[in-house]
């Protein structure tokens, strides 16, 4: 079986005049965050083989505090995952050679998205109601799936939890 972690990146800076979305870095609450959301999945057996994190300042700076609790697992920066939609996001994941958890540290609306086009029978259902309104910052969900990534198609997974830095869902 093969673990997907799907990220949305911590609490970054709001955007401002003069300040390229690509660049907004995180906030102090984020970094906490980041941080804390590592130890929960770490908490809840989660070990991440593989991240795919998007070439924005905030997604690094989030998957390299998390990091810190994965600290064997191999990162690729992705620069497309950056404005990509739910196929270029599960193309980049059926792409990840891994045995292992694989995890996406993106963006919404395309986190979210790509949570709801995946999960199938079986996915707990107060989680795809989290999925529903929009996975906040520095949240990521759980999916599980059976056979190879190549294989990996719409309603394929099961949705098993939401995990934030303050609790599992």
């Amino acid at each position: 079986m093969t673990r997907l972690v799907l990220v949305r990146h911590a609490k970054a800076e709001a955007p401002h005049l003069g300040l390229d979305d690509h660049d907004r870095a995180l906030t102090l609450e984020g970094r906490t965050s980041a941080a804390s959301l590592a130890k929960s999945l770490s908490a809840a057996g989660v070990s991440i083989s593989v991240a795919l994190v998007s070439s924005a300042v905030r997604t690094q700076q989030t998957w390299k505090l998390m990091a810190e609790t994965f600290p064997d697992a191999v990162t690729n920066v992705l620069p497309d995952l950056y404005e990509t939609n739910v196929g270029g996001l599960v193309g980049f994941v059926r792409e990840a050679e891994s045995e292992g958890t694989v995890a996406v540290v993106g963006h919404e609306p395309t986190i979210s998205a790509a949570v709801a086009w995946l999960a199938g029978p079986g996915s707990d259902t107060k989680a795809l109601q989290r999925v529903a309104q929009g996975l906040p910052t520095g949240t990521a969900a759980l999916l599980d799936f059976e056979g190879p990534l190549a294989d990996l198609g719409q309603r394929g997974a099961v949705l098993t939890e939401i995990c934030s830095s303050h609790a599992h869902f």
